[in-house]
């Protein structure tokens, strides 16, 4: 077998273990899915999960970078930072409506430090689009960007937790992102010229 064929079945592999899980934990909740039941569930031999995902908080990191990895087709890098930051949260904000049971059942669900086990740094599209926009002189220049996409991150985080507190969504999650959003960025504005 080639690397090629090999590596697309250790990801078609990957995302059918994924699938699983997934639905096994919206259905059963996080601490209420096992290895085993994921194994029933995808119809593959316990080992071939392990192999693949050797701890259950595997999947949830695979989940949260495969969200991640789909900010990166949002934009384009020509487009002004601001542009990018919206569509990036615009984006998000339609990944949790449409999996808001499943979100809101894992951040509920996961003990704090399992919570702080799953998070990954700051998003690099963030990242790229506070420094090019430094470089543009769209925002202040001298700030660190990942600092600045930090700031982001945890107005994104906030925002999101205190709209999963409900059975209901309280609110609506986009125009909430782009408030804050736009509340940063305009006191992270690079001054005019007069």
């Amino acid at each position: 077998m080639t690397t090629g064929r090999r590596e697309a079945n250790r990801a078609r592999m990957r995302a059918r273990l994924l699938t699983a899980a997934l639905k096994l934990f919206g259905e059963h909740g996080y601490e209420g899915t096992t290895i085993d039941q994921i194994a029933a569930e995808a119809d593959v031999a316990r080992q071939t999960v392990l192999n693949h995902y050797p701890h259950k908080r595997d999947f949830l990191r695979e989940w949260g970078q495969d969200r991640r990895d789909q900010l990166l087709t949002v934009t384009e890098s020509d487009e002004p930072a601001r542009t990018r930051l919206h569509r990036y949260f615009a984006a998000l904000a339609a990944m949790n409506e449409r999996e808001r049971a499943l979100t809101r059942m894992l951040h509920v669900s996961l003990r704090h430090d399992e919570v702080v086990a799953t998070q990954h740094p700051v998003p690099e599209a963030t990242i790229d689009a506070i420094r090019q926009g430094q470089e543009r002189g769209e925002l202040k220049a001298g700030l660190p960007p990942r600092t600045v996409a930090e700031v982001v991150t945890a107005i994104y985080g906030d925002t999101l937790r205190r709209w999963l507190t409900e059975d209901a969504p309280p609110f609506d999650l986009a125009g909430a992102l782009a408030e804050r959003l736009d509340l940063l960025l305009d006191g992270l504005a690079a001054p005019r010229d007069s």
